[in-house]
């Protein structure tokens, strides 16, 4: 079994994978800085143990990072404590073809999300992820990865709001607004935030779009394409798994 690991800034996601590329087990928990490897061998057991998968049938790990303080401590649990082979995603590591001016700066997350777009739709593409930041990542019709565009998340957005406004409180955005005139405070800031992503989301696209010179299929991915997706008129799926995947196509690629 291969376990594939991706470190965001908020949230680390892992999922476990047969040989055939089936997810058999699939859990979240907070990313923090560890103290030791064997901190984050703990909580992996303990997980792991949800499944009844035990460490010894995890045969490789798939890391992507974008938390470099955080990197160290799950190679060296890797390699001490849980697999034999470790492989993290970077520019080095992930062979799609770039056009670009600086490919060692892109996070290791869109470049694994490229891959996989490619890998499972063959086709030009527009990848956003809604995480910590929302990410547009292109794709062009002969695989190559153009770069894209970042901007801030939703819940960064809301976060500022709410720190910085003394008397704007703390929403759920999971209720989508019945009407975009916020007759009161909450659904004024539901408005601000879920429309005014969606139309920020939904520009950039046809943006991309017109300068790729083609008409690029759109998914989304990430934990809060749920609160924007549903509000798009460009976006046509969601692609829950995406980044994992890609860490899983990683290592169908370089495992020996």
């Amino acid at each position: 079994m291969l376990l594939a690991v991706d470190i965001g800034n908020t949230s680390t996601v892992c999922g476990v994978f047969e040989e055939k590329g089936n997810i058999t087990a699939l859990f979240t928990f907070k990313t923090e800085i560890p103290v030791s490897s064997e901190e984050i061998l703990i909580k992996l057991k303990n997980f792991l143990e949800l499944y009844k998968i035990k460490l010894r049938d995890i045969k490789g790990l798939s890391i992507a990072c974008v938390v470099p303080s955080a990197l160290n401590y799950w190679v060296e649990m890797g390699k001490k404590w849980l697999a034999r082979e470790v492989l993290v995603a970077d520019h080095t590591t992930v062979d799609i073809p770039m056009d670009l001016l600086y490919p060692s700066e892109v996070g290791a997350d869109r470049l694994i999300n490229a891959l996989a777009g490619w890998e499972k739709y063959k086709t030009s593409l527009i990848i956003v992820d809604f995480g910590t930041a929302i990410t547009f990542d292109c794709i062009s019709e002969k695989g190559v990865y153009l770069g894209g565009a970042i901007a801030p998340g939703l819940f960064i957005s809301a976060e500022a709001l709410f720190k910085k406004t003394a008397k704007l409180p703390k929403i759920d955005l999971s209720e989508i607004p019945l009407q975009t005139i916020g007759k009161d405070t909450i659904s004024a800031l539901k408005t601000g935030l879920l429309y005014g992503f969606t139309g920020l989301t939904d520009y950039l696209i046809d943006k991309l779009s017109k300068e790729m010179g083609s008409s690029p299929k759109v998914i989304a991915t990430g934990g809060m394409a749920k609160f924007i997706v549903p509000l798009s008129k460009k976006i046509e799926k969601i692609d829950p798994y995406l980044t994992l995947e890609g860490l899983y196509y990683l290592w169908k690629q370089k495992k020996p």
